[in-house]
């Protein structure tokens, strides 16, 4: 038997995996070049062999890809509630809402004066910056467990898959290594699928 038939396989490339596959779930805001990186790092780790490796890693990748935005999409809500929780802590500093109006707008804008003004108005209640965070994350709780444990779900999902790469391996390495015994003992090889 030729040395060459013993080399390990190469990557093989399936042609028209999205149209099997679908196309990568990317967003219209989102960033495509982002998820293709995503891709090509998880491809050089796992170097897929075979169709069945380039189904589970395309899940991988796209679960991946669902984790990241379910991050992103809370960090966007409690960014949003931000906002919204400093006008209601202001307004409860005082019945002055114009003043407050005024100065919120300043800081929503990033404006270093304003900032300033209202991290002193924080302090004179015994407060810090990081009460307009916990106010927020108070009030999205109930959003911010939901979004946790749907992370969670899709954590386990991609452990899974992760899993099932290495039960495939697992297998195709039992039948190179039977192979190999019945080579080393001259037998004549007859390839039959694996259960």
């Amino acid at each position: 038997m030729p040395t060459s038939a013993l080399k390990p396989k190469t990557p093989v490339s399936v042609p028209n995996l999205d149209a099997i596959l679908g196309k990568p779930p990317v967003l219209p805001n989102e960033d495509a070049e982002a998820y293709e990186k995503l891709n090509y790092q998880f491809r050089r780790a796992v170097n897929p062999q075979d169709v069945i490796e380039e189904i589970l890693l395309r899940d991988v990748v796209d679960i991946t890809w669902e984790i990241q935005r379910l991050k992103d999409y809370k960090m966007q809500l409690l960014q949003a509630k931000r906002e919204y929780s400093l006008q209601i802590i202001l307004e409860n500093f005082s019945d002055r809402n114009g003043y407050y109006k005024e100065l919120y707008g300043a800081w929503k804008n990033g404006d270093k004066k304003a900032i300033k003004l209202i991290n002193g108005l924080l302090s004179a209640k015994g407060l810090d910056p990081s009460a307009i965070d916990a106010f927020s994350f108070r009030s999205e709780l109930d959003n911010m467990e939901r979004f946790d444990r749907l992370i969670m779900q899709a954590e386990a999902r991609r452990m899974a898959h992760l899993r099932e790469v290495d039960r495939h391996r697992a297998s195709l390495a039992a039948i190179l290594r039977d192979t190999v015994a019945k080579i080393d003992d001259g037998k004549t090889i007859e390839h039959a699928p694996a259960n």
